[in-house]
């Protein structure tokens, strides 16, 4: 006698079953076909009952010639054949249900966990939510944002749209495109740009990195490597003394203080002055609007030792370079000490962070316009001094130097409670693209 279990009945075969035995030993336990067979096998079969059973009966209890055979893939899919017929993987469930994101669904998700765990941890999606597949993931980005991690700016509102110099919203501002400045050029990533200005190559050198021995500020500072600030300038008085710095923004073009040209001046080392252009609501008492243009009478050659620092356009300037905190450069040979009545012999280079104005204007005796930036360390001696006017301040940037801001004024040198003023150089770029230009007609 053989017994035959079924989830819920357990019956016996009678002896002259016995030709049957084999037969039902070679049932597949799957929880649809134990259900089924509980349903039809509801009482014990009579030893005299018919032998012979209707086709959709038998196959409910015996299965049929697997299907994965000859010519299956041609078939119609279906669900029974797929994954009961078959063992009952990706595959075989993308065949009934067609697509990748239909056999997918929330439905399987268990079915998917159990094979390859849950491809969202970690969640690599930075602006977005993960939705779990079958050995991958796909990041369901927020508006805004765009890119396999949704890492991407679709705009230009956040981290200046991604892009390394100029960002352009579209007209519905759902999208952005990236451009370079004067002498860059796109990468195929569209966000990156090439080498131009702003650039130090002479740094390239394992024992030469650009302002990493350097301690904050210039009163007290260290002195620079040759290279470091290849678009510094030297501005010299009459007699050939120092008077003033600038910054090399194109290779006939000077940016320095507008209170540094209130004598006749010359830039030596380049070449000599064409014209110098200061901007015309430059207050001399108030020294706001602090900024000035020289043109060069011959454009300089540029080399390692010479580059034009860059230039931001106003968005990025504004949206990222101009942030509270942000580490920004400043060179001179201005002196050392207020007191001291020689100025520097070595381009020195100081670090400073941008001040909030609202800070500014508390410890600032003087006003401050939305012209200039603040910058300094306060409860030290470090700052800026005599000599060190016009010159650049520079942030680095995706690997881009840029002139954010101009040495202006101080109320004294080293003061521990004072911070030191620089002309925002952003709110200027129209005036100096127009100076650029009217110089170009003939």
């Amino acid at each position: 006698m053989t017994v035959c279990s079924f989830r819920k009945h357990s019956w016996q075969i009678p002896q002259n079953w016995k030709g049957f035995t084999n037969l039902f030993s070679q049932l597949y336990h799957c929880d649809e076909l134990a259900i089924g067979t509980s349903s039809v096998l509801d009482t014990p079969p009579s030893p005299f009952a018919p032998v012979f059973q209707s086709k959709s009966k038998a196959h409910m209890v015996l299965r049929a010639k697997r299907a994965n055979s000859f010519l299956e893939e041609i078939k119609p899919p279906s669900k029974e054949r797929e994954c009961v017929e078959e063992v009952c993987n990706f595959e075989e469930a993308r065949e009934i249900f067609q697509t990748q994101e239909a056999t997918v669904s929330p439905a399987l998700t268990h079915i998917r966990s159990a094979s390859d765990g849950n491809q969202c941890e970690p969640d690599f999606c930075v602006n977005g939510t993960c939705v779990d597949q079958f050995q991958s993931f796909v990041c369901k980005c927020r508006p805004g944002f765009d890119g396999k991690f949704c890492d991407q700016p679709r705009n230009c509102s956040k981290d200046n749209g991604d892009c390394d110099h100029v960002c352009m919203d579209s007209v519905d501002e759902l999208s952005r495109t990236c451009a370079c400045l004067p002498g860059y050029s796109l990468q195929d990533n569209s966000r990156t740009s090439t080498y131009a200005c702003g650039q130090l190559p002479v740094t390239k050198s394992s024992d030469n990195k650009a302002f990493k021995t350097l301690q904050p500020w210039l009163v007290g500072g260290e002195v620079g490597k040759k290279g470091e600030s290849p678009w510094q300038v030297l501005i010299l008085n009459e007699r050939g003394n120092l008077h003033c710095g600038g910054a090399l923004i194109a290779e006939s073009w000077v940016l320095t203080a507008a209170h540094c040209l209130e004598r006749s001046t010359k830039v030596s080392h380049f070449a000599l002055l064409s014209e110098a252009v200061i901007h015309p609501d430059y207050d001399t008492v108030t020294v706001d609007n602090d900024i000035a243009l020289l043109h060069l009478a011959s454009p300089v050659q540029f080399s390692t030792f010479i580059v034009p620092v860059c230039l931001p356009s106003r968005r990025l300037a504004e949206q990222v370079l101009h942030r509270n905190g942000t580490m920004t450069v400043v060179t001179g040979w201005g002196k050392e000490d207020e007191n001291k009545k020689y100025f520097s012999s070595a381009l020195n280079f100081i670090k400073v962070p941008l001040v909030e104005r609202g800070l500014c204007s508390q410890v600032m005796l003087n006003n401050i316009s939305e012209n200039v930036l603040c910058a300094g360390w306060l409860g030290t001696r470090h700052d800026a001094c005599e000599g060190d006017s016009g010159g650049p301040m520079v942030t680095r940037y995706r690997g881009t130097w840029f002139l954010i801001g101009l040495v202006s004024w101080g109320e004294g040198c080293g003061h521990p409670e004072k911070l030191g003023i620089y002309t925002k150089v952003s709110n200027y770029l129209e005036w100096i693209r127009s100076v650029q230009k009217g110089s170009e007609r003939p």
